[in-house]
């Protein structure tokens, strides 16, 4: 469960440079969240990739179809 830990930090660091007024801190908060976010992922089981896979395509296919729907 240690990929959970990097997982959270890492979005704990991108949202705690989203808020931040400072544009060093934005960017090394960002750049910190996503070595951790990788990290995370790195150590995530197989499943749980698959499963994260499954529902990223779900989202983006929604997404693009109501694109192309405009007429």
């Amino acid at each position: 469960m240690s990929f959970a830990v990097f997982i959270g930090l890492g979005l704990g660091a991108i949202a705690w440079g989203l808020k931040s007024s400072e544009e060093v801190a934005q960017l090394s908060s960002a750049i910190v969240g996503v070595i951790l976010l990788i990290w995370g992922l790195c150590l995530t089981p197989q499943m749980f990739l698959v499963g994260a896979e499954i529902l990223a395509v779900i989202a983006v296919f929604r997404i693009c179809v109501r694109c192309c729907e405009c007429d």
